[in-house]
């Protein structure tokens, strides 16, 4: 940005900056700052904000020049957190210095700067001494609130007073003592209605020897997570390192203080850096000048079942970790996905929520205020919304130790409309079961509106995929008897399925008594319409007028063509004289008696 340098914050410190949005204005953020100072702490200028608007620079955003480096306290520590507000129209920006919490509230109507000050222990005191890289120390380490906004945790990487030093010109000496004596950790309650922090509980307090530096909460909300290096002051190095160990609290437990677990301990120096959530639910440890991350891959599980693996994650080629990692407003650390789709009135939907979080009860609310039916409780609700349109559903998520919520919007379209089912068509047998059905005729009887398509398929899950559809312009002929279709009405989001049934019916048999057998083409056998291939187990017999069978033939010889294949009199294959003649026909089928008349050979 072409006026985003000059930030009052330092790389040094723990927490150089976060970032928080400006609630109802999409363009517009805070960046707030602190500052720091490794040679004299007093030197550094304080907690500072600027606003962006990304609305300037041509859309590409740019910080507002009358909205740059706004001091807002003249000096405090390097830490700072950020978190929703209880009502989730804003939120809180915290930093701390020696025994005063700072809560600032971002709203719509833009920061109030007057922060709430919670005056609570320990007392981190901001010692003097001439000696450079001293008084630093005990500003050092993270704060960090839950996603759920009631508990703040603060690591504080040492504690010393002023009384300490007294007397002491040796600049490895001093160091070694601001180093290496141990710090505290501390666990509070945060009310995000108020902004007030209260009822400090020690966790570790400089006695225990370990001074702290990276914290962060487990997805789920239930385990806090510290970083403690173990160190002892030296009069050759600043100081002798000893080993590092990952912490972890159980937040569920009576005595929260003796549910400590180490989870994983090294010698491998240094081992201070930043502990930070990623929305992959892993927890990430920054090891100065590695190429890689080291990760807590399972932060949700107690014990060492939450898997912490030296450097598990592998940085950009070239790339070397300091000691902080990218801090954000915490709540958009706890989130979860609705799992939903846009679909057809009269569907029922189902609905559940995916999420790393120990889920102990979901509220949802369908926005559906016509439905008597738009509030659950069900972890895993089903819904029948009331009529078309697009609704903003939202799940209120408890968890074990936190609560956020989620929403998703659900169109639901307009359904496909089927104004009857179909009649079924029966037609006469045409030869082997099979009949040409005109299926034309379907489509007027299934939809009247042209906003809607139809298509007529053979199975059912060919009509629901709309594949192999089968041509209405052609005659269908029938692959068995009788045989269910299925017709698809669809719209542009929407189908229904309906079906109907084509049948293959004996028909009475037609007899054309005229036989002409001059090979025109006309008459040139005896023709039974609807006997051939329908009744495949008749026979027909050609009698004289005196009774004599003179042609006998079935479903799998030819027609008769006036000749003889029976008697005597006269010779087989030779034609028949002209004269009228009888035929008997046997169908051979239940029910059915043969028929039987003349035929004229010509």
């Amino acid at each position: 940005m072409p006026n985003g340098t000059g930030l009052l914050g330092d790389s040094s410190s723990t927490s150089s900056a976060i970032i928080v949005p400006q609630p109802g204005n999409d363009d517009l953020y805070y960046i707030f700052t602190v500052d720091t100072s490794d040679q004299q702490y007093r030197m550094n200028v304080g907690f500072h904000y600027s606003i962006v608007d990304m609305s300037l620079n041509g859309g590409t955003g740019d910080i507002v020049s009358s909205q740059k480096n706004i001091n807002l306290l003249p000096l405090t520590s390097e830490k700072l957190t950020a978190i929703s507000n209880a009502t989730g129209d804003g939120f809180w920006v915290l930093t701390q210095f020696e025994d005063t919490y700072y809560a600032y509230e971002i709203t719509a109507a833009g920061l109030n700067l007057a922060p709430v000050t919670s005056i609570v222990g320990p007392t981190i005191e901001l010692i003097s001494t001439p000696i450079t890289n001293v008084d630093v120390a005990a500003m050092r380490g993270y704060i960090k609130l839950n996603a759920r906004g009631d508990k703040l945790v603060a690591a504080h990487f040492s504690n010393n007073t002023t009384a300490e030093f007294s007397g002491i010109t040796n600049v490895l000496e001093a160091r070694s003592l601001a180093y290496a004596q141990g710090g505290e950790l501390y666990l509070y309650d945060f009310n995000n209605a108020t902004g007030v922090v209260s009822n400090p509980q020690p966790l570790m307090t400089r006695a225990d020897g370990a001074s702290f530096y990276g914290v962060e909460f487990s997805g789920n909300g239930r385990y806090l997570y510290a970083e403690a290096d173990y160190m002892l002051p030296s009069t050759t190095v600043i100081y002798e390192f000893l080993r590092g160990e990952i912490l972890q609290y159980d937040l569920t437990a009576a005595n929260i203080a003796a549910s400590k677990a180490v989870v994983h301990t090294d010698m491998i120096a240094p081992f201070r850096g930043a502990l930070q959530l990623g929305l992959d639910n892993r927890i990430y440890h920054s090891r100065i000048n590695e190429s890689f991350l080291s990760v807590i891959n399972n932060p949700d599980d107690g014990g060492t079942a939450s898997n912490y693996i030296y450097n598990d994650f592998a940085l950009t080629n070239g790339a070397q970790a300091i000691y902080g990692l990218p801090i954000f407003v915490q709540s958009f650390l706890l989130n979860g996905d609705i799992n939903a789709v846009d679909h057809c009135f009269g569907e029922s939907q189902a609905f559940t929520f995916n999420t790393s979080a120990q889920v102990e009860s979901i509220l949802w609310d369908f926005g559906d205020i016509n439905s008597s039916n738009n509030i659950s409780m069900d972890l895993n609700p089903s819904h029948i919304f009331s009529a078309p349109g697009t609704y903003t559903v939202t799940a209120n998520v408890e968890t074990l130790v936190s609560s956020f919520t989620e929403t998703i919007e659900i169109t639901v379209f307009e359904p496909a409309i089927i104004d009857a089912v179909p009649m079924d068509i029966e037609l006469c047998d045409e030869g082997f079961d099979t009949a040409s059905f005109d299926l034309s005729i379907i489509e007027s009887q299934v939809s009247s509106s042209l906003n809607q398509s139809v298509s007529i398929h053979e199975t059912d899950e060919e009509a629901r995929l709309n594949i192999n559809s089968i041509s209405t312009n052609l005659p269908y002929q029938n692959i068995s008897s009788p045989q269910t279709l299925y017709v698809r009405v669809s719209n542009t989001n929407c189908y229904d399925i309906t079906s109907f049934n084509i049948n293959v019916k004996n028909c009475p048999v037609k007899v054309f008594n005229v036989l002409t057998p001059d090979d025109d083409g006309i008459n040139d056998t005896f023709i039974v319409s609807g006997l051939r291939d329908v009744y495949d187990k008749h026979k027909i017999f050609i009698f004289t007028r005196y009774g004599m069978k003179i042609w006998e033939g079935d479903n799998n010889t030819s027609s008769w063509d006036g000749t003889s294949n029976r008697g005597l009199v006269h010779k087989k294959g030779k034609r028949l004289p002209t004269g009228t003649y009888f035929y008997i026909i046997e169908f051979n089928e239940p029910g059915l008696k043969p028929i039987a008349g003349y035929v004229y050979l010509n």
